[in-house]
């Protein structure tokens, strides 16, 4: 198989790194926009199959035409999802399978959706290609997790809430860190969440949910409902379901933050005239933040990925939480990354070689759920993702242990 990854921040760092030192990838080709970051990347890979293009990704002809003349069979889009259907179209016209990595949110800004991404099911198929949606951390193995608690945990699963702790402490400036891109990380924390709750699909309030969920090594952390791409793939392809959610952690002052950033318009996504000068608040907020890649060495502490799911074993209600925990420290001494990085960047790798190998077939739209967990979790720990589980305790109203905050 050759690849082609686009994008070249600290995400596709680690996927082409870890592409490397699979033999099944016979050429790894990295694209990014900004002139002279693959080559970086390529660099330091130092191997004579990895070479480095220059490529906007925004670009349908030009990506086509990068496929081509590379000979790529696979395209790992590990650039903003706002280039989803630009690649994925690409893809179409040049016959490739295609892997990313995240969706735009629920706000009407012009960003490819899941919805806009799975219409193209029909033409995937048509073409014989397979086109795998967000197969990172979360959405990613959060997916895989609730494909086991399905197969190997429970008979019946009424609930699955994806949980994402982070305990980490920033060795720089004080405020609000991303360590994923920040202008993402905005998006999904102040737009209006998707949950599902009776079976439907409805939307909530941004920063509302709050509650405290004891993470496995990392403790109670306080988390919030955040917009994820889960909740309405879980609705889609798990039968049975009636609740679903996804909820990340804030810190106190990253709540306080984001809430600031809302009431006051500066998430805003459209130009506003200042001094004559048009500007995007938010693009001005982002460019204040640290860049998830300059993280790296600077965050202590632990990340922590999982699917807790609720339901029925043998007429008993029980819930079970299946997560992996990464140390920023061990990935920056590993990879010269920070843990979020590291745990989205390692998924899409081994989505590829089950791909590669034949593992996982399948044409059309799919996500991750919809593919045998079982392939893919024996292979994590040895790519560097360890997974565990661990059974939750029940209270009589049947809720695993979780305290709710106040809204």
């Amino acid at each position: 198989m050759k690849v082609l990854v686009i994008g070249a921040g600290a995400v596709g760092t680690v996927s082409a790194l870890r592409f490397a030192r699979q033999p099944v990838f016979r050429q790894v080709v990295i694209a990014d926009a900004v002139s002279g970051r693959a080559q970086s990347l390529a660099s330091r890979i130092n191997d004579p199959r990895v070479r480095a293009i220059t490529l906007d990704a925004s670009r349908e002809d030009l990506v086509v035409q990068a496929v081509r003349e590379t000979g790529t069979t696979l395209v790992l889009n590990a650039a903003l999802p706002a280039t989803n259907l630009i690649v994925m179209r690409a893809c179409l016209e040049a016959g490739v399978d295609y892997i990313d990595l995240a969706s735009g949110g629920t706000e009407p800004d012009g960003i490819p959706k899941l919805e806009d991404q799975f219409a193209l099911d029909a033409a995937f198929r048509a073409r014989g290609r397979l086109a795998l949606l967000g197969m990172g951390a979360d959405p990613g193995t959060s997916n895989v997790y609730a494909a086991h608690i399905v197969k190997h945990l429970l008979e019946e699963v009424t609930a699955l809430h994806v949980r994402d702790g982070d305990d980490s402490v920033y060795g720089g400036p004080g405020g609000m860190v991303a360590s994923f891109s920040p202008w993402v990380f905005i998006d999904e924390c102040l737009c209006p969440p998707t949950v599902y709750r009776d079976g439907r699909l409805g939307l909530a309030e941004p920063l509302t949910g709050g509650e405290r969920f004891e993470f496995p090594e990392l403790g109670a952390l306080a988390c919030y409902y955040v917009d994820h791409e889960e909740v309405t793939t879980f609705a889609r392809f798990i039968p049975g379901l009636l609740t679903a959610d996804f909820k990340f952690t804030l810190s106190d002052d990253t709540f306080e933050t984001l809430r600031v950033l809302h009431r006051t318009g500066l998430s805003r996504k459209v130009a506003v005239p200042v001094d004559g000068v048009d500007v995007v608040p938010r693009n001005l907020v982002v460019s204040l933040l640290p860049k998830p890649a300059d993280l790296a060495g600077k965050l202590r502490g632990r990340s922590c990925v999982g699917t807790l799911g609720k339901g029925y074993q043998n007429g008993e209600m029980k819930a079970f939480y299946v997560y992996s925990v990464a140390d920023h420290e061990r990935a920056f001494a590993e990879l010269g990354v920070q843990a979020t990085a590291y745990q989205t960047g390692i998924p899409p790798v081994v989505a590829a070689e089950l791909i590669a190998e034949g593992v996982w077939q399948g044409s059309g739209v799919m996500s991750p759920e919809q593919f045998d967990p079982d392939p893919f979790l024996d292979r994590l720990p040895a790519a560097g993702m360890p997974w565990q589980v661990r059974q939750m305790p029940m209270e009589r109203n049947g809720k695993a242990h979780m305290r709710v905050l106040a809204a």
